[in-house]
């Protein structure tokens, strides 16, 4: 067939727009909501979907049976849809841009053209133009009857088809035209009966949530997803703008696509992807209900084995439950999830976990409604309910994870650690491999505003070198080495009791991690060993913000993973910083003035100082601050000094790093507290010392150097102090500690606005447990103060 002949060629476009109506043009399917509303409802309807889904039943077939289920006569059929029915908001725009732009509209469409075309008439406030043009189901009379009766009517098929309308019939002769007159093609659709179509057209547009992008990921077919007809009309523009070429991209598309299947078949059979991957694939299923937990074991040895869900609705938490360590086999809880709307009659919903090796109890009320327990591998045990509307309570089990420890503890909010390790054998209650479920929602943790308080006042506290580890942890160097006599250190337990108790004593208004949470050598979960250093400030709602160390991402999780864990946990400030800057976790937090202000009293840098040396010959040792963070400090502090000098009160500019600066190891300098051991500073100096003076900082304070602790003051060409260079002092006890009886220690900065004071001090966690060790003012007026010197 020539161009020519095409009814659509006949004005030359260069984009053909074909798209599907119900639920793509609209906001709402018109077929669904007659049968929801005027037919046998909507249980029965999404069974039929699912059947079809699963291949159960004919489209055809399953969209007869439900539009005959609707006996309305079909006037009110059409006046009730013009009532309810609304138009996506972008598609009027969509509709005109089109028309001015030589761009034909086709829509496909397994419902009925009298509706359709009313629809249309309703939402234009007119008859369509003629470059949209419909091709669609029709409707005929039943038995004879009138239409307009009770069940007078009836759908008739355009053709003969599986779905009753194949509409890549009318795409092919248009696809099949020679290159050089051939338009691009593109196509928008939301359900299964639009995958035909799309196989036909260079580009598909598919809804976000809907049936046919399940489908496309079964089918491997390439799709954009769409939300609204917004994205829709920029991707049109710029198609026939000539900004893309979707062709190229569509092949590009393939050929990734096959790529990332190829990957995932290797990964399923030899589990080629780092272990980094696999930890931090997300566990979260929005606007999802758990239906079943189970346990599954895999071969190690048998290459042919595989070891993923062969469902969609399954998903599996990858963190092997033997971590790493079965000769022969791993072992992953896996969890049935779906979304609220797509359950079906015979669906149940978890709404408790225990486990335990005897059944456990139930209450009077659980056994009448038929809520009896169900047991699963590894000692689980599910309550699992089929009531309506069940998902909608706050007590529904919407995800599931997998952390590791008897002192295990999650964060997160609405999250719940079980008490009671998996029951699989004794590696994994050696382990203590525990399941943490979600209940309801996912809640949204808003990100706090610090703040200085109304008396003045602002307290930070550091926590450096905590070196948590996954378990309990083995004690370094303790002083004392029993805690209690005759009661053996276990290093978490005692660092976090440490910590719990100057929090609660001391009271900060904000916790500054310097680096090294995780004790990387013992942390085959880090993701276990960081919950833990966070949940005590999540407990007492105190904002904190992280940086990492060279231990922190030698254990099962990378920089950037154990960021996005941090980021997302209540009430934490941590960010990633710019992408375009070297390392991660350069980024500002403000803390703003009292009362009402929007503006800053104090600005704290935070600078990400790497691990190791990249050139041992040459330096050894650690890693240094790296040019593009140096520039980033500088224009950032600059680009804040305008906004500072709005604030009618006083300002102050600080740092955190984890690994010292290089003028640490100047013993010239005057300087207070333990130097124990030579500073671990870099061989190589980027120049970070001079940016921090030149912009102004009144401090910088790093860990590292756990039995270090002093404060050393940098001055100026005038010999004018300029900068304190302060050591955290180490706090864990699953980091070194020794050089003559170390005891364990955390820095304090108090701030006192009124006069522009800070104060710093240590408390110890032995010893002298009460006193402020080495207090000193650093800082007065919002100058840098050396000992000695005049207020």
């Amino acid at each position: 067939m020539s161009a020519s002949t095409l009814p659509y060629m006949k004005t030359n476009p260069q984009v053909i727009f074909f798209t599907d109506f119900d639920g793509t043009i609209t906001l709402e399917d018109s077929n669904d909501f007659l049968t929801d509303n005027l037919g046998y409802g909507q249980q029965k309807r999404r069974q039929g979907n699912y059947d079809v889904l699963e291949g159960k039943m004919s489209f055809r077939d399953s969209f007869r049976e439900m539009l005959d289920s609707v006996k309305t006569p079909y006037n009110e059929c059409i006046a009730t849809l013009q009532k309810n029915m609304k138009l996506d908001p972008y598609f009027l725009e969509f509709y005109k841009w089109s028309k001015e732009n030589n761009v034909p509209i086709v829509v496909l469409s397994s419902g009925m053209v009298p509706i359709i075309r009313a629809l249309f008439e309703s939402f234009l406030g007119e008859s369509p133009d003629d470059h949209l043009h419909i091709v669609a189901n029709d409707v005929e009379s039943r038995d004879g009857k009138d239409i307009n009766s009770e069940g007078g009517w009836q759908i008739r098929y355009h053709d003969e088809s599986h779905f009753g309308h194949d509409k890549s019939r009318e795409i092919k002769p248009y696809a099949a035209l020679p290159d050089n007159v051939r338009p691009t093609l593109l196509y928008a659709g939301d359900g299964v009966s639009d995958l035909s179509a799309a196989s036909e057209t260079d580009l598909l547009f598919a809804k976000k949530g809907k049936d046919l992008v399940t489908f496309c990921e079964r089918q491997g077919q390439p799709y954009t997803v769409f939300e609204s007809w917004e994205s829709i009309l920029a991707t049109t523009k710029d198609i026939l703008a000539g900004k893309v070429s979707v062709r190229a991209g569509v092949q590009l598309a393939i050929f990734a696509a096959f790529v990332l299947l190829l990957i995932v078949t290797l990964d399923n059979r030899f589990r080629v992807l780092p272990d980094s991957i696999h930890e931090h694939l997300p566990s979260h299923y929005a606007g999802f209900v758990v239906t079943d937990v189970v346990v599954v074991t895999c071969s190690t040895i048998n290459v042919f084995s595989g070891c993923k869900p062969d469902s969609p609705t399954w998903s599996q938490v990858e963190k092997d439950l033997y971590l790493h360590t079965g000769w022969t086999s791993t072992a992953f809880v896996r969890f049935e999830h779906k979304k609220e709307e797509d359950l079906l009659p015979a669906d149940k919903v978890v709404i408790d976990l225990k486990i335990g090796r005897l059944v456990p109890e139930s209450t009077p009320e659980s056994k009448n409604k038929g809520e009896e327990w169900e047991q699963r591998q590894g000692g689980i045990w599910l309550k699992r309910t089929a009531k309506r509307h069940a998902s909608d309570s706050q007590s529904v089990i919407t995800s599931v994870d997998v952390l590791f420890g008897a002192d295990a503890v999650d964060p997160r909010l609405g999250w719940e650690v079980n008490g009671t390790p998996l029951l699989l054998d004794s590696r994994t209650e050696e382990l203590e491999t525990r399941i943490s479920v979600r209940r309801g929602d996912l809640p949204k943790a808003k990100k706090p505003v610090p703040r200085i308080n109304d008396n003045g006042r602002f307290k930070v506290m550091q926590l450096a070198d905590l070196h948590l580890s996954t378990g309990l942890g083995d004690c370094r160097d303790p002083v004392p080495a029993e805690p209690v006599p005759g009661q053996k250190c276990e290093a978490d337990p005692r660092t976090l009791e440490f910590v719990e108790r100057l929090l609660d004593e001391e009271q900060p208004d904000m916790v500054v991690m310097s680096g090294d949470q995780v004790n990387g050598e013992t942390s085959k979960d880090a993701q276990s060993a960081l919950f833990k250093a966070v949940k005590l400030l999540v407990d007492r709602k105190i904002p904190y913000a992280a940086i990492f160390g060279n231990h922190d991402d030698e254990g099962n999780l990378k920089r950037a993973a154990l960021m996005t864990i941090l980021e997302d946990l209540p009430y934490s400030l941590s960010s990633a910083g710019p992408e375009e800057v070297d390392g991660v976790g350069n980024y500002v937090v403000e803390v703003l003035g009292r009362g009402k202000t929007a503006h800053s009293a104090l600005t704290l840098y935070l600078l990400d100082t790497h691990s190791y040396s990249p050139d041992e010959r040459q330096f050894r040792g650690y890693d240094w601050v790296k040019p593009s963070q140096i520039r980033w400090f500088k224009n950032t502090a600059q680009g804040l000094k305008s906004k500072h000098h709005e604030y009618t009160h006083m300002h102050m500019d600080v740092a955190f790093i984890h690994i010292p600066l290089p003028e640490y190891r100047e013993s010239q300098n005057y300087y207070r507290g333990d130097w124990s051991e030579a500073p671990t500073a870099p061989g190589f100096n980027s120049g970070l010392k001079d940016a921090l003076e030149e912009e102004g900082i009144l401090f910088v304070s790093a860990g590292h150097d756990h039995v270090n602790d002093y404060c050393m003051l940098n001055k100026d060409t005038n010999e004018k102090p300029s900068l304190w260079m302060c050591y955290g002092g180490g706090s864990g006890f699953g980091g070194y500690g020794g050089y003559g009886g170390y005891v364990r220690r955390i820095r304090f900065f108090d701030f006192d606005m009124n006069s522009g004071r800070v104060m710093t001090y240590k408390r110890l966690e032995y010893g002298q447990t009460e006193a402020k060790i080495d207090e000193m003012m650093i800082v007065d007026g919002g100058i840098v103060k050396g000992p000695g010197e005049d207020n």
